[in-house]
């Protein structure tokens, strides 16, 4: 009896949803960590309605795919092979740029006639809608079309505008900016520009991105406002949000206040158990009796676009190992070396999981780094833009990588790269250190990121981890107003006084003359 009642109450904990996953943004990069939530939410047996721009390999009758076609096409504001020009660019700049593609790719998605019957639909109810957190924020607005919960899945990490969503205030001292490679330990000048950049990044944000995105909501979710009489502003949407889960891990990063509906998932979508590798993949890396070195740019930067001079310093610094080398190359090449197999895609986390992987060279993008860390595996890092280049700085600080520009390199330095963190075995021991630590967890992320959904939806929203914070507004979260309140007060008590003195100084002095008259009188008399 007792066995049956729990039984009972599992499937009553686990009853199966309907939600709506939003992820218009078609990195791919970035949907292999959300489809990976997706897969396991339907193996929970909830029915999923996504909105993306990649579909979804292998079929399930619950999942229901509104595809953007075509997708959103990143060559209209940035074009990949512009990345090996060797400029750097500025967290300033990047903040534009990370703005203007937020507005570019979100009315992209909107546009689209899926779309539109999605939101001037009138049958379709939601038990919950989760929306990817990647500067998309017009995309909240599905949430208040049906009047569900909201989850948001940041795939960046933490933001500081994340934290204002929630009242949360970021202690800029201690907490650098996400697009700044500075630790927890910042010198003068870096918390100088650290608070400069917030400070740009929170000015340019509030008077122009946010706007924008306003006037996006009154242009594709205007019928609501019609039909209800109210359309939210999107600021209002941000503050509504039930619950953040957030692609973070604190072997990777130092940890730094949150909310308690700020849920950190980093590692989600690492498989427990790595797939079988294709069998040529599988021989490759098998048969390697010196190891083998995987070599992945990433979904954007493609290895492909590198220029030529570049591509020949790499393949010959390659041909003097011997070590087994795969690359991640995205077209056909000519005269590599014996040692090399290349592959336009590549199972990389089931690749990093293998025993004779001795080193990863990647560009440095926050999952490619979460799945290396997670296997123990030394990084080479070849860093371009964003995020990239702080997660260079950390793996450096950690003992578990190097770094090199890629404007600087030749076969010489490439290479003498590649056998520092090889030969030395201090760049190991404490990969697999920090991976110990990264997978140390009371539950696997991906059931902590689960667990949470499901959590929502079963009370509705998140207000008991909701902080009343988020309705204070920014002077009463630095106390000005009681500021305000006390001087107010001890000014009107300074004239209080200040009257009183005068009153007391005028009666003592109109005392003192007629005394002093009073003395004259007497002496005359």
């Amino acid at each position: 009896m007792k066995g049956f009642l729990y039984f009972f109450a599992l499937i009553s904990f686990t009853s199966a949803g309907n939600i709506l996953f939003l992820a218009p943004f078609n990195g791919p990069s970035h949907w292999l960590f959300l489809s990976n939530i997706i897969r396991e939410l339907l193996q929970k047996g909830h029915h999923l309605t996504a909105v993306t721009g990649i579909p979804l390999k292998g079929g399930n009758e619950n999942y229901t795919e509104i595809l953007i076609d075509p997708p959103y096409d990143f060559n209209r504001k940035f074009s990949p092979d512009s990345v090996f020009d060797g400029h750097f660019v500025s967290p300033f700049v990047s903040v534009l740029m990370l703005y203007e593609l937020g507005i570019d790719n979100s009315e992209w998605g909107l546009q689209n006639e899926k779309v539109q019957k999605l939101i001037n639909s009138k049958s379709l109810k939601f038990d919950l809608v989760i929306s990817e957190q990647f500067f998309q924020e017009t995309w909240l607005m599905f949430a208040h079309k049906f009047n569900a919960p909201l989850v948001t899945i940041s795939t960046l990490g933490h933001t500081d505008y994340m934290d204002y969503a929630n009242g949360l205030m970021t202690p800029l001292a201690y907490v650098p900016h996400v697009l700044v490679d500075f630790s927890d330990k910042m010198t003068f000048f870096e918390r100088c520009e650290n608070v400069a950049l917030t400070l740009f990044d929170r000015f340019y944000r509030l008077a122009s991105y946010m706007p924008r995105n306003n006037e996006l909501a009154r242009k594709y979710f205007g019928n609501l406002e019609k039909e209800n009489g109210y359309l939210p502003s999107v600021e209002d949407m941000e503050r509504k949000i039930d619950l953040m889960l957030v692609n973070f891990n604190n072997a990777l990063s130092k940890p730094r206040p949150q909310m308690p509906n700020q849920i950190n998932i980093g590692g989600a979508h690492i498989r427990k158990n790595p797939s079988p590798l294709p069998a040529d993949m599988q021989k490759f890396l098998d048969e390697a009796e010196h190891g083998v070195i995987y070599m992945s740019l990433g979904a954007f930067v493609q290895s492909s676009l590198m220029p030529e001079e570049k591509l020949r310093e790499i393949l010959s610094a390659f041909s003097q190992l011997k070590q087994r080398v795969l690359w991640k190359f995205e077209a056909k090449l000519e005269n590599i070396p014996k040692n090399v197999m290349i592959n336009k895609w590549m199972p990389q986390a089931d690749i990093l999981a293998h025993k004779n992987i001795r080193l990863f060279i990647s560009h440095g993008g926050m999952f490619g780094t979460s799945e290396g860390t997670s296997n123990g595996v030394p990084m080479l890092f070849i860093p371009f833009y964003g995020d990239q280049h702080r997660n260079a700085i950390k793996g450096e600080k950690a003992g578990t990588a190097l770094k090199i520009r890629f404007g600087d390199i030749t076969a010489e330095s490439f290479l003498k790269k590649i056998t520092t963190i090889i030969d030395n075995p201090k760049y190991r021991d404490n990969a697999k250190e920090i991976a110990r630590v990264f997978n140390d967890n009371v539950v696997h992320p991906m059931d902590t990121a689960i667990f949470y959904i499901e959590y929502v939806m079963r009370n509705k929203g998140a207000k008991y981890l909701k902080s009343g914070a988020v309705e204070l507004s920014w002077y009463q979260h630095f106390y000005l107003d009681i500021l305000g309140f006390v001087c107010g007060i001890l000014f009107i008590l300074g004239l209080i006084l200040y009257g009183f003195v005068k009153f007391l100084v005028k009666i003592i002095c109109g005392g003192a003359k007629k005394s002093k008259k009073s003395s004259v009188k007497t002496k005359k008399s």
